[in-house]
């Protein structure tokens, strides 16, 4: 009898605790903070996707997305249903039955002993998304082909079986690379530069260049193409020295100090863990340190994917969708 009453007492407060606000919201909590971290791994899965296959694809498209927006939701609900008897049961039954003209009469009593019952239906529902927002512009998508190919060594050049030197890459990167831009017509908040020895998709003479940039992408620590003054005479346009050039290795450059970074697949991608190590390099480039060059290139992804606001200035991500896990 004790048992079954401790039992009983137990099942009323857990029912009670999946009712009561705290239970509810310790479970939002958890469901919140492990949407948040997942955030990171999402982030270098894509990368080390689109580094693999800028390193064997000479004709890739990246497939990127930002994640802009995560919602956590979670709801707790109980259905109890208690039973207790006031008493026990009695069932009584009588039945006449007739012989030689005279009738009998013959009463049957059954007494049950009733019990007391508990059911509870417990729901614990959550839900976790992500908004996401596609490079779908041609534009987004040039600067992620060029951006990869940059730290994978592999932007296209007359002499494939030459490495580029160090101002090389950042003359081609700098040709490359389409910059942000308002609508430049009929007028437009962008400054105007021109750039020098830009080679076209042809075998033909080289040919200067003029680009249309929104200020506000050539300014602050994360620009790819950064501009110092945008008031001088004339602009000039250089790499952020935090993006590094062929910085990604494949297993097969694996030599001194390199480190893994991480994956894809079957390929295996490392970066210089030593600043001043035993590295491969490029002609012309300075010794630095691979790991703080690869967290820049992440800012450096999020950067190239951004576009100008649709109203005055700042920056946009541009359209989303959802994906969602319940």
């Amino acid at each position: 009898m004790l048992g079954g009453t401790f039992s009983l007492r137990h099942l009323i407060c857990v029912g009670a605790c999946l009712l009561s606000s705290a239970c509810a919201s310790t479970q939002l909590n958890y469901n919140t903070a492990d949407l948040a971290s997942s955030l990171n791994s999402l982030t270098k899965r894509q990368i080390f996707f689109n580094l693999s296959q800028a390193i064997d694809d000479p004709e890739f498209v990246p497939s990127q997305v930002t994640i802009s927006i995560g919602v956590a939701q979670t709801a707790n609900s109980v259905s109890p249903s208690i039973s207790v008897p006031l008493g026990p049961s009695l069932a009584t039954a009588t039945r006449l039955t007739s012989g030689g003209g005279r009738p009998t009469a013959q009463t049957t009593s059954t007494l049950g002993a009733a019990s007391p019952s508990l059911g509870v239906q417990v729901t614990d529902a959550w839900n976790q998304s992500w908004t996401m927002v596609p490079a779908n512009s041609s534009n987004q998508l040039g600067r992620l082909r060029t951006l990869y190919q940059y730290a994978t060594g592999t932007l296209p050049h007359a002499d494939p079986n030459t490495a580029l030197s160090q101002e090389e890459a950042e003359k081609q990167f700098l040709c490359e690379y389409p910059l942000q831009a308002q609508a430049v017509s009929p007028q437009s908040g962008n400054v105007i530069f021109k750039l020098y020895g830009c080679r076209d998709n042809h075998a033909g003479p080289l040919r200067p260049r003029v680009i249309h940039a929104d200020p506000t992408f050539t300014q602050g620590p994360n620009c790819i193409v950064c501009i110092d003054d945008l008031n001088a005479p004339s602009l000039r346009p250089y790499v952020n020295p935090n993006l590094k050039y062929h910085f990604i290795r494949s297993t097969d450059e694996k030599t001194g100090d390199l480190v893994r970074v991480g994956s894809y697949g079957s390929k295996d991608f490392y970066v210089c863990g030593v600043a001043g190590g035993k590295c491969p390099a490029v002609p012309g480039q300075n010794a630095f340190d691979g790991r703080k060059a690869f967290s820049d290139f992440i800012l450096f992804v999020y950067e190239a994917m951004s576009i100008p606001a649709a109203t005055g200035s700042g920056r946009s991500t541009g359209g989303s969708f959802v994906y969602s896990v319940r």
